[in-house]
């Protein structure tokens, strides 16, 4: 998605580099607030993270009147060992001879620039244009062998916005997630088992 509609205003946190899926065991598993008293979300008593293998999970609000809200996530470690995880991502498949890509959208790029044989890396193009709140955009994606990227939205009248920073990572043969960088949210792990976010919530797993 172009607009971000996250509740929170997360805070742009940039990473050097963002490494593949983790394989360690240490983030799996569920992970529970302390009660909140200021969350800016209202009446938002308690957050519960789900990481589950592969680098997917969720992320569960409970409200003071025993409600909850669910969002699904994808997460990744860092290299230096923290991890990151984000709600809006979304996946991309590349042609066998990796001269075409499809995403989620329904979106199709074909390959400007790059070496076919990097795969997921090069530079991307919409073949159609891709209408948006009533605009019709062309997208090119440069991606990077470092795990980043960047997005070009042009529009119909030939206005292009900022380009958007990307991070993704390979999911299996073919196919990658994306998201965008001002989506992350980053957990670390403490040295006492516990993790913090960087809202500086605590967290215990279980």
């Amino acid at each position: 998605m172009k607009n971000l509609l996250l509740i929170l205003a997360v805070i742009i946190v940039m990473i050097s580099s963002a490494g593949c899926v983790s394989t360690s065991q240490n983030i799996v598993g569920t992970w529970t607030s302390e009660k909140l008293t200021d969350f800016p979300a209202p009446n938002v008593t308690q957050i519960v993270i789900m990481f589950n293998p592969g680098g997917k999970g969720t992320e569960t609000w409970v409200y003071d009147d025993g409600a909850d809200y669910v969002s699904n996530m994808t997460w990744i470690q860092n290299e230096d060992g923290s991890y990151a995880y984000a709600y809006d991502s979304w996946l991309t498949t590349v042609s066998e001879d990796s001269m075409y890509a499809t995403d989620e959208e329904g979106r199709t790029f074909v390959r400007e620039e790059g070496d076919p044989l990097d795969g997921y890396v090069g530079t991307w193009k919409t073949i159609n244009e891709y209408e948006y709140n009533g605009m019709l955009y062309t997208i090119k994606n440069e991606i990077y062998a470092n795990y980043t990227g960047l997005s070009f939205w042009t529009d119909q009248y030939g206005v292009s916005d900022k380009p958007w920073e990307m991070v993704w990572y390979p999911y299996k043969e073919n196919a990658y997630i994306n998201y965008y960088e001002e989506a992350l949210i980053h957990f670390t792990i403490l040295p006492d088992g516990t993790g913090t976010d960087n809202y500086n919530i605590s967290y215990t797993k279980s």
